[in-house]
Formats: C-alpha cells, structure tokens, sequence
C-alpha cells in the first residue's frame, strides 16, 4: 500500500511539473505581466535567413518567460508570501504594515543612498530657470510641478525598514528653484495639507480626487482660478492599481476611485487611444487660454481637469519637453509635470528650445575650459538651429555653462554634470566657439 501511494506521488509529481511546458507548448506563452514586454517569438531560423546563435539561449527565455498559468503562480505565491510572512516576493513592490503597496525602486533616492548631488540639483534648477525665461519670452506662463512619492507623503504606511532621509532631492531643488526664481505648484504643501489620504492604497499615483486638487493648486500657480477638489464626486470600486497588478498580475481586486460629477465638457480633436497615448490634444468652448502641457503617467487622471480650464490644450509625453511648440500652439500656459523619482530626467533629456543670448558682461571671473562640441545631424528636432553638446571639466557647484562663438555671441547652455547642450542657429560657427564656467 505504500508503495502504491508513493509511486502515485512521484507520478503526480512529474505530471505537475509537466503541466507548465506541456500547456506553453499547446496554448503558447503566457500573458505578460504588467510592467513586463511580451515573451519574443521564438525563431530558429532568423529573418534575414541565418541561423540564431542564441536559440538556445532563447529558449530557456521563452519557457522561464512563458510557461503555462506562469501569471496564476507568481499570484498564488506573492499572496502566501504577503499573507503568511508579510512580505513581498516581488522586489519591485514593497508592502506596508497595513497593507499598502509602495514602488521599491523609488527607495534609494528617498533613503539617501542615490539622492542627486548638489551640482545635479543646481543644473535642474537652471534648466527650469532657462526653460522659464524662454517661455516667458514667448509670452506664457510656466509651472513646474513635482507630484510627491507615497514615501514622502504618507510615511506612515511604508514598510519600517524603510526611512526618508532629511534633505531628499526634492526638498533641496524646492529651495534652488526659491534662490533662482522658478515658478512651481508647491503639491507637497496642498497634499499635506489636505485631511485624508488621496493616494490609491494599490497604486503608485494619486486618485482622481487627487488629481482634481493637484489640478487646482497648478492652474492657481498659473494665476487661474478652480475649484475641482470641492466636487462633488461620486465613488466607486473602479481602479486597479498598478503596483497591485505588478505583484498580483491575475488579481481581480479593485479600489474606489472618483468621478467628477459636474462631467467633462471638453473633446478631442486628436485621435485617442488612450490616457497614455503620447499625445493628447482638446478643445473646450467653456475654456480660456491655450496650454501646452508635458506629464508622465501621474498626468492620466490629471489631463482632464486641466483640459476642462483650457480653450484649447495638447499634453505631451515626451521626455525632451518641445517648448519650441510654445508658437506654434500659442500656449499662454506652460505646464511640466515631474515625478518625485524621476527628477534626474531634467538632466538626462534636455529640453528643446534655442539657447538665450547673454551680453558678454556674464563672462567676468568665468574661465575658458578645454571642451568637445559635437553637433547632431542637419536634421535634429528644431529647423533653423543645430543642436550642440559638450563635455566639461570641473566646475562650481552654481556654474553655468557659456558657448562664445567666433564672432563674439555669447549663449547660455543647459548645464549638467560634466556636460552641456545648446540649441544655436545653424548659421553659427560652432567648430571655433570657446566655452567658459567659473570653478
């Protein structure tokens, strides 16, 4: 009898571990989960006719990427490792003592361990500066605007391991933007002032009824008036949150989200896809004023308030903010929407805008520096302008960076951390231009 028994356990056994790459090679891969890209197509042969080298290779990705009801038991086992030991098996979801989810990649920069550095923070607030003054050349307003992390606003709800170190990337580009003169929507104060929570519990962004108070403290900055935060809204078990459907990918729970009751009146006149498509543009009769507005995925439940204030309206996802679109759309609003965790994209993706001429008065005690200009192709982003970039020894912590051309022209560039870029006139004699800093 027991021979028996275990004889029907080993078969059980081998049959269990079967079910994964039988049912992938019948059904094919599994779903990806939702931060996942979709398991590649599987090829021996390539298209251009060669064989794959790394088949193999490839194969162990497909069946490790793709076995059958893969989804079922990466959920099944997130939830006995959150409901039995407290914790997450997904490094890239972390879990609160009282059940909220928190973004795990957010921690370094909120712990102290990759906060930006001083010069980082002064070249992002120089960029805003820069990309402020140009826009007010063009006669808009600009707003920058930082929604908060979850650890910054409610701390409280975070795993116990994890701390905010005092001086976090944001408070310290808050006071450089103070010191430089940048006009922002301080969110952090409207969102703390606030007496409850407008964060989803499963998601890593606010709700729409935080949306609706990010939209008022924006456009208030921008010396419009709103009131979408007083509702009134109506609440239903609508959202599924993203990092909930990152630890729990065939989860079905929901959260309450909030609908504006008053309804929006604007429409599209682009096509939509989505809330995530790369760009979105509107039209409300209701509306005053033209906004030209750049966001990241916090802007989803953001974009339909601001579009509801606005005439006319076009929301950008790209990461290279085109203030050069500021004529062509007649924008009297410029909006930047930043997450907390992704300030450092000031410094990676510059902004596209022609670099302002400054009178060479600029240049006293500022030094000429060995640098290497390159230019991008004739056919960069702006017509008109060549799109420079340079590298730079070490300078000033509050170093700006000038390009003094041959014929004497003074341009301030974007500055970065041993690194700068430029927009000047194509016309211009770039190959013989000095550039200078003060260290």
């Amino acid at each position: 009898m027991k021979r028996a028994l275990c004889i029907v356990f080993i078969v059980l056994f081998f049959v269990a571990c079967l079910v994964p790459v039988v049912g992938l090679a019948v059904n094919g891969p599994s779903e990806a989960a939702a931060n996942e890209a979709p398991v590649a197509k599987l090829r021996l042969i390539k298209l251009d006719g060669t064989m794959n080298k790394s088949f193999l290779s490839d194969l162990q990705t497909y069946i490790s990427n793709g076995f059958y009801l893969r989804l079922n038991l990466i959920t099944a086992w997130d939830k006995l490792c959150a409901n039995v030991f407290h914790t997450s098996a997904n490094e890239d979801v972390l879990i609160g003592p009282d059940g909220w989810l928190f973004y795990g990649a957010a921690v370094d920069g909120l712990s102290g361990a990759n906060q930006l550095t001083d010069r980082e923070i002064w070249c992002c607030a120089r960029s805003l500066y820069l990309m402020q003054e140009y826009t007010e050349s063009q006669g808009a307003v600009f707003v920058f605007a930082v929604p908060c992390g979850k650890y910054t606003l409610y701390p409280e709800h975070a795993p116990s391991y994890v701390t905010v170190a005092d001086g976090s990337s944001l408070t310290r580009l808050t006071e450089a933007m103070d010191e430089q003169g940048v006009s922002y929507a301080d969110l952090y104060a409207a969102f703390t002032a606030a007496d409850e929570e407008l964060y989803w519990k499963w998601d890593s962004h606010w709700n729409s009824k935080g949306a609706a108070l990010a939209a008022d403290t924006i456009l208030d900055a921008a010396g419009m008036e709103s009131d979408y935060f007083s509702g009134p809204f109506t609440a239903e078990e609508t959202h599924l949150g993203d990092l909930y459907e990152m630890l729990y990918p065939t989860g079905t729970e929901l959260e309450t989200d909030y609908t504006w009751s008053q309804g929006f009146t604007f429409t599209y006149t682009s096509s939509f896809g989505s809330y995530d498509d790369v760009t979105i543009q509107t039209a409300n009769e209701s509306g005053t004023g033209s906004l030209l507005m750049f966001r990241d995925s916090s802007g989803r439940n953001l974009y339909p308030y601001m579009a509801q204030s606005f005439a006319v309206a076009m929301f950008s996802r790209l990461s290279s903010y085109r203030l050069d679109y500021i004529a062509e759309r007649q924008a009297d609003v410029v909006v930047i929407e930043l997450a907390e965790r992704t300030l450092d994209y000031l410094l990676e993706y510059p902004a596209v805008y022609p670099a302002p001429e400054r009178d060479e008065s600029v240049l006293t005690g500022a030094i000429k520096t060995e640098s290497t200009l390159t230019a991008a192709e004739a056919s960069a982003t702006m017509e008109g302008y060549v799109q420079l970039a340079g590298t730079l020894s070490d300078t000033a912590v509050d170093s700006p960076v000038y390009i003094v051309t041959a014929d004497g022209a003074v341009y301030e560039a974007i500055p970065n951390v041993g690194s700068f870029t430029a927009w000047l006139p194509e016309e211009t004699e770039w190959e013989t231009a000095a550039v200078y800093v003060f260290q």
